[in-house]
């Protein structure tokens, strides 16, 4: 016959207890601060995503104003490379765009 032990079930109970009081205070946490508009938003989105093999895959991540190519693989550790800002030109009434005729 198995020998129970109570003490190792209250201690898992307690533990169990523990992690459902920490879930409900920080999503209480996170309620009234969007509530309250306390919480910080990060910038942070994926621009595009593009496959580059079966095992790796190439990925623009944008933060604020600086953008970043991330290549990940499967069996290998991630390369993070900051892209060069965007130059944007103004447009212009001098500059005509055309064919160079030969």
């Amino acid at each position: 016959m198995v020998d129970f032990d109570v003490s190792k079930i209250i201690l898992v109970l307690v533990f169990l207890g523990l992690l459902v009081c920490a879930q409900v205070i920080l999503k209480r946490r996170k309620l009234f601060g969007v509530v309250l508009g306390k919480t910080v938003s990060w910038p942070l989105k994926v621009a595009s995503t593009l496959p580059l093999s079966k095992f790796a895959s190439a990925t623009v991540v944008e933060c604020a104003d600086i953008s970043f190519l991330v290549v990940s693989g499967k069996n290998g550790s991630s390369t993070v490379i900051e892209l060069p800002k965007k130059m944007q030109v103004p447009a212009s009434d001098d500059m005509q765009v055309g064919l160079d005729s030969q």
